[in-house]
């Protein structure tokens, strides 16, 4: 008999846990949430960068340059040729790929696409008389011009720099429903007709002087472990800290979320007195935390396997190493069992959700630490603000995947075991002061307890 009733007592944690499993994970709203609208969310991820580069809708009509030497319509008439506006989009499609690269031959796809779909006639209306301005607003306002450049002498000039020492401006008139997008063209095409006008004027090559001037583009390439090199995207690796931490973040405190809502709503619905009377406080405990554990799981997975995908298209997969991906692991255990603990006992404690907040607030400022100092921490993990942090109870598991994933410099092997016996020490510390909370306040009814009688309970439970 003694044999069988720790089994006895497992199978009623198991259905605990399946029961919490099941209420939570196994609905269509959570199927939604945790499946459906992260595959949404990483399509437009993918696809945002070719969205903004693409071509905009036709365009044909006049600008009028209103330049009293007259040098500027002509360069300005160059600046938005097709071909040139063409290779605007596609600058800009580039410069937005850089945190989500494009796999290998979709950006000649895009460019293919964006010169098909792309239709710009703009012709160049040439005005040296300023006392024509008047009516060149006029013909904006009622749509027959696309826009107004009203280009003034002093920006032509070699210094154009006022008496001030400001730099010498041009006016861009354009219709209320102008699209941005369009306006900025007229705006960077016009500012670099100005350019080459004033350039010319000097007596100068533009052309020359451009290219003396051009910076020349870096390629940086990472060279893996194995010898292969591949194409480097710093923005990207700055950023994978970050993701780690955001995925281990997201995953529990979801599902912890989830944790202290249901203890509150079965507290104050009558139905944990129920539940009680065919399990004891210490198996109810258990098997929320194991229920809920499966519901965090299912969100890492999801998550992950999504955004390792993601870096698997854009050639980026070698930034995740398998040891990082056990580490994950690990503080994902550790960070749950953190969340889930104080969540659970603080949902035992109060009655509804506004008196919640006052108690999980402390220990939120602590978990928020790593969020703040993410950057200092992920550009300079083994300095002495990140070690102290990788320390500090509950906010362990947060710092040290921010630590291990940062690429800057490996962290001592010797920290990475202390931080995790450390950390699974606070985790049993936890664990036996919330179990001794949700003994005593699950049945408790009133007045929510302060911090201080929460300390009473742990001691007299």
């Amino acid at each position: 008999m003694a044999d069988a009733r720790p089994e006895h007592a497992a199978r009623k944690v198991a259905a605990v846990a399946f029961r919490e499993f099941k209420h939570t994970a196994l609905t269509k709203g959570f199927i939604f949430g945790a499946l459906v609208v992260p595959v949404i969310m990483f399509g437009a991820i993918a696809g945002i960068g070719a969205l903004i580069g693409s071509a905009m809708a036709p365009v044909s009509g006049t600008l009028a340059v209103l330049d009293p030497s007259g040098r500027v319509a002509g360069f300005a008439t160059a600046e938005l040729a097709p071909d040139a506006v063409i290779r605007e989009m596609q600058d800009t499609l580039e410069r937005n790929s850089t945190l989500m690269p494009v796999p290998p031959g979709a950006g000649d796809a895009a460019a293919q696409a964006a010169k098909a779909a792309t239709s710009v006639d703009v012709r160049i209306e040439s005005v040296t008389d300023a006392e024509q301005e008047a009516t060149l607003r006029a013909r904006v306002q009622d749509g027959s011009l696309l826009g107004l450049a009203i280009v003034p002498a002093d920006v032509l000039k070699a210094d154009p720099r006022d008496a001030q020492g400001h730099d010498a401006s041009f006016t861009l008139v354009v219709p209320s429903k102008s699209p941005p997008r369009l306006t900025r063209l007229f705006e960077k095409s016009v500012a670099r007709a100005i350019v080459k006008a004033r350039v010319e004027a000097a007596g100068s090559d533009y052309g020359s002087l451009n290219a003396l001037l051009s910076v020349p583009e870096t390629s940086v390439r990472r060279l893996a472990a194995d010898g292969k090199e591949a194409s480097e995207s710093v923005a990207a690796k700055m950023l994978l800290p970050m993701g780690f931490m955001m995925l281990l973040w997201i995953s529990t405190f979801t599902s912890g979320q989830y944790l202290l809502t249901s203890t509150i709503e079965e507290k104050s619905s009558k139905v944990m007195e129920v539940i009680l009377s065919a399990v004891s406080p210490m198996q109810l405990l258990l098997g929320k935390i194991l229920g809920y554990a499966m519901v965090s799981a299912v969100m890492l997975v999801m998550y992950g396997g999504l955004a390792i995908a993601g870096l698997s298209a854009a050639a980026m997969a070698d930034l995740v190493s398998p040891w990082m991906l056990l580490l994950m692991a690990v503080y994902f255990v550790m960070a749950f069992a953190f969340v889930s603990t104080m969540m659970a006992s603080v949902g035992s404690a109060v009655n509804d959700l506004r008196e919640a907040q006052s108690l999980v607030t402390p220990a939120m400022l602590v978990l928020m630490i790593p969020l703040i100092l993410w950057l200092p921490i992920s550009e300079q993990p083994n300095g002495m603000l990140a070690t102290i942090m990788g320390f500090v109870p509950p906010a362990i598991p947060f710092v040290m995947i921010l630590r291990v994933t940062a690429s800057s410099e490996p962290i001592a092997a010797w920290q990475v075991i202390a931080s995790i016996v450390w950390g699974f020490a606070w985790v049993g510390v936890f664990v036996w002061a919330g179990s001794k909370i949700f003994r005593v306040g699950v049945l408790m009814q009133g007045k929510p307890p302060t911090p201080k009688e929460l300390l009473k309970w742990i001691r007299m439970a």
